[in-house]
């Protein structure tokens, strides 16, 4: 079984661990990537998918930081990222989803220093771009291999509303409705 207790003590350890031994004095923001209904039973069960599809992600944000802080004179600046992959939702149903915690921004060596360079203000279309690139390069990695078919059960419909909502900070559709594709 599962111990609310211990597995909030377990993530308050990780997360103490991580401010204080790993992560450097910098801004950092959180990006959660969820993935459809229907790819979360095989990513579930094939840690070798899911960690291709979370290198797609992760690749994806860390090249929109250096892109972005190169149009704002800072080129050749490197960011990093920690990834925790959470397994279930709240009520333990098989959910495996992405918390990653990036620098925000980048470091570059400038003379003999190592300076942190942040991030302007994220706007919710870059989220939107960044998002749209991750998907269509996993779409691409999955197609490659033969296991795009596995996952095109679901309507495109349903689909696009989840990353539509994703993007705009409205709450996603759920629900039953949702699941079986019948969205108003």
């Amino acid at each position: 079984g599962f111990c609310p207790s211990c597995l909030g003590r377990r993530m308050c350890a990780t997360a103490a661990n991580l401010v204080e031994h790993v992560l450097p004095p910098a801004p950092l923001r959180q990006w959660v990537l969820t993935f459809p209904f229907r790819w979360r039973k095989r990513l579930g069960y094939d840690a070798k998918l899911l960690a291709a599809l979370t290198r797609i992600f992760v690749t994806e944000v860390l090249a929109f930081y250096t892109h972005r802080m190169g149009k704002e004179g800072v080129a050749a600046g490197q960011s990093g990222a920690v990834v925790v992959i959470q397994r279930t939702s709240s009520d333990l149903r098989l959910n495996p989803h992405l918390h990653v915690v990036f620098l925000d921004g980048v470091y570059r060596t400038q003379r003999d220093l190592v300076l942190f360079h942040e991030l302007p203000h994220l706007r919710t279309r870059d989220v939107g771009e960044v998002l749209t690139r991750a998907t269509l390069r996993m779409a691409k990695y999955l197609r490659r291999r033969g296991l795009l078919e596995v996952f095109e059960d679901e309507p495109l419909d349903g689909v696009a509303a989840l990353a539509a909502s994703a993007a705009s900070g409205r709450s996603p559709p759920a629900g039953p409705s949702f699941r079986s594709g019948a969205l108003p």
